[in-house]
């Protein structure tokens, strides 16, 4: 049994499987396990804690290998082959008047999203151009394939020149009601502070995300290698995801959806309207906060991690304990009976999941 698990962890580091297909796997040999002599069961503990150091080991791994990965790629694409390089910075302004969607396309740069007082939008460019030791002509060649237009309602910003790192701060007034922002980077991450959207979708393959004082109808927000963090934000439906960093959510959100593969996953949500909170994680801790004034039904789950269910005035439907599996059903019906209740989701295959109450609740 010993050289079985030994071979379902090893499938589990090379790819061959997935962390769900090991964890059913274990399980079946965990309930074999059941049929042995009691002195074979009192190495269970011992055996448990393996299994957990190996998974944990497994999602390490690959963090280690995300973040090599990605310097590597930026010290080879960039600074390694070349010797040389200038920098400069560019600004420029389009009217506000009749934008109602903004699109942003930058292979390789920044883009940090600010409050303004103008009536015009300013874009604030600071390029560095690699393999050229002449600024006028970096200059003229950025300025070429630089996209920085009117379409219609549309302001369209883009840059995908390889050789060229592009940090974008872009200054958009607050007087004006936007009803989408579009975000695509490669290489590099996103803030967004001050500003409201009511569609909101922001993609990056490397690079960490971050909003802040903002409210929005809609938001998508997902990086592949990178934290995606949200404070004091207002709005109604999130979806946030990560495979490499941790999801953090702070606001006053009715419905959420929260995946990390390896980080810990974070939401506090104060609203009394709140409908669904869902946090899902492989390798890391889940947290979910609520106000304490509305109806609740939940559940939450882990497969090596502590369930921590903090609420005093819960029912516990239904408590599962067994091997490689552990769960807890709850829920609690408030005063006012004719509002739907919350929908709690928690789940981690290695980490803890926590439910507990808001220390002040906001209505």
């Amino acid at each position: 049994m010993q050289n079985e698990r030994i071979r379902i962890l090893t499938m589990l580091e090379e790819g061959k499987i997935t962390a769900d297909e090991a964890l059913k796997l274990l399980e079946a040999m965990g309930k074999e396990s059941e049929k042995e002599t009691a002195e074979e069961s009192s190495s269970a503990d011992a055996f448990f804690e393996d299994i957990r150091k190996e998974f944990v080991t497994a999602g390490d791994r690959f963090m280690q290998f995300m973040d090599t990965a990605v310097h590597r790629v930026k010290e080879f694409d960039f600074e390694a082959p070349f010797s040389k390089s200038v920098s400069f910075t560019h600004t420029e302004s389009k009217s506000v008047e009749d934008i109602e969607e903004i699109i942003i396309h930058i292979d390789h740069g920044s883009v940090e999203i600010h409050p303004s007082d103008d009536e015009e939008i300013t874009a604030k460019f600071s390029v560095k151009h690699f393999n050229t030791d002449s600024e006028a002509g970096a200059l003229n060649q950025f300025l070429e394939k630089l996209l920085f237009v009117k379409d219609g309602n549309k302001l369209r910003i883009g840059s995908d020149l390889k050789m060229l790192q592009v940090n974008l701060h872009l200054y958009v007034p607050t007087s004006v009601h936007y009803s989408k922002l579009s975000v695509r980077l490669l290489n590099g991450g996103c803030s967004l502070e001050g500003v409201d959207f009511k569609d909101l979708r922001i993609k990056t393959a490397n690079g960490k995300i971050e909003c802040a004082d903002i409210k929005f109808d809609e938001a998508e927000l997902e990086t592949a290698n990178g934290m995606v963090r949200l404070l004091k934000v207002t709005g109604e439906k999130l979806e946030a995801e990560t495979l490499n960093g941790r999801v953090y959510v702070d606001g006053a959100v009715q419905d959420v959806d929260a995946k990390s593969l390896n980080g810990n996953v974070t939401l506090t949500t104060s609203s009394a309207a709140a409908k669904r909170l869902e946090a899902k994680s492989i390798s890391g801790s889940v947290e979910i906060y609520f106000p304490s004034s509305i109806s609740v039904k939940g559940e939450i789950t882990s497969n090596m991690g502590k369930l921590d269910l903090q609420l005093h005035d819960v029912s516990r439907v239904e408590e599962q304990e067994q091997f490689l599996h552990r769960t807890i059903r709850f829920s609690k019906t408030a005063e006012d009976e004719t509002k739907e209740p919350l929908h709690v989701t928690g789940e981690s295959k290695t980490g803890s999941v926590m439910v507990r109450y808001n220390s002040v609740d906001m209505i």
